[in-house]
């Protein structure tokens, strides 16, 4: 088994010797979605750092495992999502678009694939993981949704591709198509219409950032044209990202506190961490760019926006070369969950540690990110952990987010004055509440305190279950967990 393995890889790749092009691919990307991201995984899988760190061979495996669907001979993945901008970014809708190589099909996939080949509307089709379809729409382009329904699946067959992705927004269709764009990953928010200069100029005027009312006032309108927020990453001997901001006019009036602006506007989209806040940052008309160096771990955070396909695990792992050493499937299946646990928990740890981050926002989307590893042959003890820690930082989410509020309505009660609590702020709740600093900061610290003693109480529960279950693995499966 462990020899067939090896050899599998080679024996795939070996199908693939002829290129071909999807017709259009970002023709099936729905219009209700307002991000998207993509990933040229052929190109990646070139680089120099790719090879001296065996990407391609961890995502072989990861497909192997069914740990996702990124068969061998994958050029291209697009990923589109309809996002919430009021409620945290978070994903309502979410659907990828596989581009091939010509000479792979499903057909040759299938015994790799648990429930085999089916016709889905006379199409090739097949289901993997818990509820996960994947279409050919026979123009060159496969049709994926890692957790849907034949209902959803079919209605999105039938409504056929729009050549140009004319049913996406001006601001994703630009992005996309920009030969300034050439970076191996991609991801684009449209972030249009979604604010207000009056309510985004109340609160700027109380952050003592400006020394006038008017100049906060110049400030809000240009943040109100606001077309969204595109972040690239090269990866050529090292990982290289450019986050650009695209306004309706001219950006220069944010000159004066762009770095605090900056700051504000990527945590709002979940992109904020201390790498990026260290970049470059310029402004050019219209346009503020910024660019630097990016971690592993920033890699994951920016793309898990998205959730696109696990390709990204191999793209930003570690160099870590543990592997089982026996031939049992359930160890290997249970090793490499319980190591995907530890990774998406070290990123977490890192998050914690900066102030500026939107916390809440970060447990639930690694909490979802747990939920949605592969459960195939996985020991029943290391999933108990696994649902133990999803649900621990969801419950650690809204302790923070209870802290905020109540924050909040003190502040309010205090002031007596605008309302600038929950929701009702125009970049969301943890805009005002994390980002601007408009409250007392006696207030904040007592309200906080309680989700603090929380978080200490849950992570170290998280840190001993931790202990415990590797112990009780390596004991059972001879294997270092």
């Amino acid at each position: 088994m462990r020899v067939f393995l090896l050899f599998l890889p080679v024996a795939l790749l070996g199908w693939l010797t002829v290129e071909g092009n999807a017709a259009d691919p970002i023709a099936w990307l729905p219009a209700e979605i307002n991000a998207v991201a993509r990933i040229n995984v052929a190109e990646i899988y070139q680089s120099p750092l790719a090879r001296k760190e065996g990407w391609m061979k961890k995502a072989t495996e990861s497909f192997i495992q069914h740990e996702s669907f990124i068969p061998p001979g994958t050029k291209q993945v697009f990923v589109g999502a309809e996002l919430e901008l009021s409620d945290n970014l978070k994903s309502l809708r979410k659907y990828s678009v596989i581009v091939p190589d010509a000479q792979l099909t499903l057909e040759k996939l299938s015994a790799f694939l648990p429930n085999g080949i089916s016709t889905f509307a006379g199409k090739p089709s097949s289901q993997f993981g818990n509820d996960g379809y994947v279409v050919d729409a026979g123009d060159g382009s496969w049709l994926v949704s890692e957790s849907s329904s034949r209902q959803i699946m079919s209605r999105w067959l039938k409504n056929g591709p729009m050549p140009g992705g004319n049913r996406l927004s001006p601001y994703l269709r630009s992005a996309l198509s920009s030969q300034d764009n050439t970076a191996q990953l991609l991801l684009a928010i449209d972030l249009q219409d979604n604010f207000s200069a009056t309510e985004i100029g109340e609160e700027l005027k109380s952050t003592g950032w400006f020394s006038s009312e008017s100049g906060a006032k110049s400030a809000a309108e240009v943040l109100e044209t606001i077309k969204g927020i595109t972040v690239a990453i090269a990866v050529d001997t090292e990982r290289k990202g450019t986050a650009t901001l695209d306004f309706g006019k001219d950006a220069t009036v944010l000159k004066p506190v762009l770095e605090k602006l900056v700051a504000a506007v990527l945590n709002r989209v979940g992109a904020s961490s201390e790498d990026v806040l260290g970049w470059k940052w310029n402004i050019n008309g219209s346009r503020v760019t910024g660019t630097g160096a990016v971690s592993p771990g920033e890699t994951r955070e920016m793309l898990s926006l998205l959730e696109p396909p696990s390709i990204t695990q191999a793209i930003s792992a570690s160099t870590s070369n543990n592997e089982p050493t026996g031939n049992d499937r359930m160890a290997r299946t249970s090793l490499s969950y319980c190591k995907s646990v530890q990774v998406l928990l070290n990123d977490l740890r890192i998050t914690l540690k900066k102030e500026r981050d939107n916390h809440a926002l970060h447990f639930e989307r690694y909490a979802r990110k747990i939920d949605d590893l592969p459960m195939l042959n996985v020991d029943s003890a290391l999933l108990d952990f696994g649902a133990k820690v999803s649900g621990s930082l969801r419950y650690q989410a809204q302790t923070h987010r209870m802290g905020k509020i109540q924050a909040g309505t003190r502040q309010q009660q205090s002031a007596g004055a605008h309302n600038f609590g929950g929701s009702f702020g125009p970049f969301g709740g943890d805009w005002q509440q994390s980002v601007i600093g408009l409250r007392d900061g006696s207030i904040d610290a007592q309200e906080n305190q309680g989700a603090k003693q929380v978080r200490f109480s849950e992570w170290k529960q998280i840190e001993d279950g931790l202990v415990s279950v590797r112990r009780s693995m390596t004991e059972k499966y001879q294997i270092e967990f």
